[in-house]
């Protein structure tokens, strides 16, 4: 396992473009393997995405790695992710990141995942098991430092810009063809947007069940 990880470093995350030291240091601290579904564990550190539950994915290594370095958390951030899966994203962003807080819409997967992380002493990341599309956000210690999107989705309501601090950062694979391109979202001081496209990638979509709700 340590030459399939040796290769998922070198191979997947540097030759792709990943160059921040604390990147490598948060998949240093994460064994990724831990939370790969037993039936796939031989595809823990493999260029490939993970199926999960739902029609729902674990992200390729390079595609995490990407977040994070696109995102930069600093150990004052406040994280939000949209999208629990299996919680090695959230995992990565505990290393780096003050708090996260991640909704998942499926109960099993939220209450097997919190379990995983305290198991794995990753104590300031909190799964809650909610429609990420649907929560009140007031209730929340915000605005949040970051927001993070772990799955395809068509639009995003105004409220999670409504939702982001000053320098914060909202990170979102938008749906627009046969792939996604993932979007960064930065709030300036002045309270103005700006947002810039930094990829292209193939995601699974975020189950939205009130997505009727939204006009896109």
């Amino acid at each position: 396992m340590l030459d399939a990880y040796h290769n998922m470093i070198e191979n997947q995350l540097r030759a792709g473009g990943i160059h921040l030291p604390q990147v490598f240091d948060a998949f240093a601290a994460v064994d990724r393997q831990m939370f790969v579904p037993e039936p796939y564990q031989g595809y823990a550190y493999a260029d490939m995405p993970i199926p999960l539950a739902d029609g729902q994915q674990m992200f390729p290594p390079l595609t995490d790695a990407k977040v994070l370095q696109a995102t930069a958390p600093k150990k004052t951030d406040i994280v939000l992710e949209i999208g629990t899966g299996t919680g090695f994203s959230a995992a990565l962003m505990a290393q780096l990141a003050r708090f996260v807080i991640t909704l998942e819409i499926n109960p099993q997967s939220a209450d097997t995942t919190q379990v995983r992380l305290k198991r794995l002493g990753i104590h300031n990341a909190r799964v809650i098991c909610a429609d990420g599309f649907a929560t009140d956000l007031d209730q929340f210690d915000n605005p949040f430092d970051i927001i993070v999107f772990s799955g395809a989705v068509i639009s995003l309501p105004d409220r999670f810009h409504e939702h982001l601090a000053e320098n914060g950062r909202m990170l979102a694979f938008r749906k627009e063809t046969a792939l996604c391109q993932v979007e960064l979202i930065e709030k300036t001081p002045s309270n103005t947007l700006k947002s810039q496209r930094l990829f292209e990638t193939d995601v699974a979509p975020l189950i939205q069940p009130e997505q009727n709700r939204f006009i896109f």
